[in-house]
């Protein structure tokens, strides 16, 4: 992106009021007040063309104070699809109603939540930082809460990705070890590949940003790593929901 000047508009959501975030106030509204449609519109987007999905939120979202979700919509989706990924694969390893409620908790408590928030903060810290930032852009700050917005889009690649289709591939997997380990290696690499891909997406959208191709780096290292993991580190067994 060249260094554009940018207007109070760009730089006013550093400057977002204190008190409870709209996102959180609209969780305890009638749901009359929600936008599924366009919460599941983006999901579908952000899988498929997730170049058109953040251009229409950049359009969206440029005449508002701030850029993170003001509608709860797509964070509820979020969390009854890991809820349902849970009860699927508990009934696939045989799970008692305890081994569900243990592997719930971790997909959403830890997978989700832990590493969302570790990521965001870390990117929250970096991307902070006056060297990513434009001259013109020095007093502006990204929310945390849309770097935990960009946290959750890129996560539903990984859901798609390990938590939908490898399920459906479990009768392909299981036919041989060397199919197993291949079709499991490239199903995990590209997951977390895809990940920091749409995270660079999600950022490259901030006008105030600059030099933050350095989000795309994981990436080149889950490459090598899939290199690597094909001569016998079976990747699906590492991070198994099994070990739940």
């Amino acid at each position: 992106m060249s260094e554009l000047p940018l207007t109070s508009q760009d730089l006013s959501y550093s400057s977002s009021k204190a008190g409870i975030p709209t996102v959180v106030k609209r969780l305890f509204k009638s749901p009359r007040n929600l936008d599924f449609e366009s919460a599941l519109w983006e999901m579908f987007n952000l899988v498929l063309r997730p170049r058109k999905a953040y251009r229409s939120l950049y359009y969206k979202r440029q005449t508002r104070n701030r850029w993170s979700r003001d509608d709860p919509s797509f964070f509820i989706l979020q969390i009854a699809l890991l809820t349902l990924s849970s009860m699927v694969w508990s009934i696939v390893y045989g799970h008692s109603f305890f081994g569900f409620l243990k592997m719930m908790i971790n997909m959403i408590v830890l997978d989700f939540f832990t590493f969302g928030f570790v990521i965001a903060s870390v990117f929250w810290l970096v991307l902070n930082r006056p060297f990513f930032k434009f001259r013109s852009a020095q007093d502006a700050n990204v929310e945390w809460a849309y770097c935990f917005d960009v946290h959750c889009n890129a996560y539903l690649a990984v859901w798609c990705l390990l938590y939908l289709l490898q399920f459906l591939l479990l009768p392909v997997i299981n036919l041989h070890k060397w199919i197993g380990l291949f079709i499991g290696n490239t199903l995990y690499c590209t997951a977390f590949s895809y990940y920091f891909v749409l995270t660079f997406y999600g950022y490259s959208q901030l006008p105030i940003l600059k030099n933050i191709n350095f989000i795309l780096l994981p990436s080149l290292l889950f490459a090598g790593l899939y290199i690597v993991s094909l001569f016998g580190i079976k990747l699906s067994e590492v991070f198994s929901f099994y070990n739940y």
